[in-house]
């Protein structure tokens, strides 16, 4: 077992013709892209002692700008305005169990197992259609 690292039988080490000519290929792209019109946003922490990073956005590259731009839906609906406040058809039925449970002396727990609802939703309709109960737990 060796001590250290011998980097001599490494395939390839920092400085090899391999890696130069990948370096410049990189360089001649990165200029490319920039006159392009291409920007390159720095990003990273700002204390670390790493050299600093940087990445792509690809939604300011022309590349893929089209791609993020705003698609604008005609298919949205509007809904009226009694609808957005008014209580849920369903909770209504809901709410008449649970009063019914609740007026009885049942507690929130017991009427969520009985009608098989969450406790937090037995608690939220009850909040809603001001219902109080005998027993909390």
């Amino acid at each position: 077992m060796q001590r250290y690292h011998d980097t001599r039988s490494d395939p390839l080490p920092i400085h090899s013709p391999q890696r130069d000519i990948e370096r410049a290929n990189l360089e001649r792209q990165m200029a490319e892209f920039l006159l392009r019109g291409g920007e390159i946003e720095q990003v990273g922490h700002k204390m670390s002692s790493a050299p600093a990073t940087f990445t792509i956005n690809p939604e300011r590259t022309p590349v893929y700008a089209h791609l993020f731009s705003p698609v604008p839906d005609a298919t949205q609906e509007v809904m009226p305005p009694a609808q957005i406040g008014g209580p849920i058809p369903e909770n209504n039925t809901h709410a008449a169990l649970i009063m019914a449970d609740a007026v009885l002396g049942n507690s929130p727990k017991w009427i969520a197992r009985k009608h098989h609802m969450t406790e937090k939703y037995v608690r939220q309709v009850a909040r809603d259609y001001h219902i109080t109960f005998h027993t909390q737990r």
